[in-house]
């Protein structure tokens, strides 16, 4: 895990606070890409979890910490099947209007 580097504290308490959703969980800092890890000491063979998608260290953390747990999994699922759903609208929407356009 060299570039890695564990935090164990921050000025927001967000360790503490993503200990108290699982106790296993850590945070490391990625030296090469600056982006904060969560880990888990529980699990096998390597503890990576996620990379937090934000340049800080805050209260999101946290919230996507609890959404992305296995728990969520139906629900994250449907949540991309819903939007999927509608990206695949809009550009079935724009394509018959490229094509009015064109008729034109």
């Amino acid at each position: 895990m060299k570039n890695l580097i564990n935090i164990f504290t921050d000025p927001f308490f967000i360790c503490e606070r993503l200990k108290e959703i699982d106790k296993s969980y850590f945070v490391m800092f990625d030296l090469k890409e600056k982006k904060y890890q969560l880990h888990s000491s529980e699990q096998k063979g390597n503890s990576y979890c996620l990379t937090f998608p934000f340049e800080g260290l805050d209260a999101r953390a946290v919230e996507h910490a609890k959404k992305t747990r296995v728990e969520n999994q139906e629900k994250i699922i449907e949540e991309i099947d819903r939007e999927n759903k509608r990206l695949e609208k809009k550009l079935i929407k724009d394509e018959i209007n490229r094509l009015k356009e064109a008729l034109e």
